[in-house]
């Protein structure tokens, strides 16, 4: 889209957008612990901006959560739009800018290659979004996740491979003129493409849990020492990847990494658990923290990256257990 773009995450923010849980088939007995969870990440949202929060017709929230939220800097604003799940960083629409205008983009949504039924109105989300705002939208037939790209503001893209295409989402063979689309629709110069996310990401490794932009021309990225991880072959491919693309640019980038929390196991299952599913709001940012040693040292990076904004830590050991984090359950809407 010619002179349009997707604004970086850490620009002005008109609002931070959410989807209450509701899903018993996810949180069935955890219901109160993750409305809990959503009561207090909304308190600390709106000490910054406005939160836009979507629940389905047939749900209520607490009156007890509206009291508290009404005392709030900020207001949150309730939409009762139908969902299935609370991840709307991947279903909900990309906001576009064009100098003061914003325009959505939509594309397909499958539950992560149809992997966690239903998402019939997961899928929908846009264009309710769009009609409710007021806004155009421009759909896309591709499959494409919100957590699948990251953008600079500034031309450059980040995804994996292994979310582009596959099995129940896009065709291997189409993959250049997927990566064509892509560039297409965000106005891309450059599309980095990581093979591989995080082992244990039911997206299939989701670039926003593997390497995110923290500014225009600094990336960082996920780090292990430990050999024996299942992650450590991963991430020093990701990290050579970067280090080959930074050294080839004419202007000066950085490349940071941060070690990955304590491997965190759940059944049989090896959970997600990354400092990189953070999200910016005005004048802050709010950092995952799983109660282990490696919480401040990713705390303490980020207040150096920003020393002006407010870090704040977020306890997420409950939400990965579902395997995500900050950056999957919410969508940043641009000023």
């Amino acid at each position: 889209m010619k002179n349009w773009r997707y604004p970086a995450e850490w620009e002005a923010q008109a609002a931070t957008w959410l989807a209450w849980p509701h899903n018993p088939l996810n949180w069935s007995h955890r219901i109160a612990e993750i409305e809990a969870f959503y009561h207090n990440l909304i308190l600390q949202i709106t000490e910054f901006q406005p939160v836009c929060l979507l629940v389905p017709p047939e749900r209520r929230v607490s009156k007890s959560f509206i009291l508290d939220w009404k005392k709030q800097k900020f207001p949150v604003i309730i939409y009762q739009i139908p969902t299935d799940d609370i991840w709307i960083r991947d279903y909900g629409p990309f906001f576009m800018t064009n100098g003061t205008k914003v325009h959505c983009i939509k594309f397909e949504f499958n539950a992560w290659g149809q992997k966690f039924p239903p998402w019939k109105r997961d899928n929908q989300v846009p264009q309710h979004l769009a009609r409710t705002l007021g806004l155009d939208l421009t759909s896309f037939k591709p499959i494409l996740e919100g957590g699948a790209v990251e953008f600079n503001g500034d031309g450059v893209g980040m995804t994996t491979l292994d979310c582009l295409v596959g099995e129940q989402r896009n065709p291997e063979n189409n993959l250049e003129a997927l990566i064509r689309l892509i560039k297409q629709a965000f106005n891309l110069g450059e599309l980095l493409i990581l093979p591989r996310g995080l082992i244990g990401d039911h997206t299939d490794g989701h670039i926003d849990n593997l390497a995110r932009f923290v500014s225009s021309r600094h990336i960082v990225v996920n780090d292990t020492s430990d050999q024996n991880s299942p992650n450590y072959e991963i991430l020093q491919e990701a990290q050579h990847i970067l280090r080959t693309w930074i050294d080839a640019q004419p202007e000066t980038w950085q490349l940071s990494t941060l070690p990955l929390p304590p491997q965190r196991i759940l059944g049989d299952e090896i959970l997600p658990a990354s400092y990189m599913n953070f999200i910016f709001v005005n004048d802050a940012m709010l950092i995952p923290q799983y109660n282990c040693s490696s919480d401040q040292i990713a705390l303490d990076f980020y207040q150096k990256a920003y020393p002006q904004r407010k870090i704040v830590g977020v306890d997420c050991t409950l939400v990965i257990e579902e395997g995500g984090g900050l950056h999957c359950l919410s969508k940043q809407q641009p000023l």
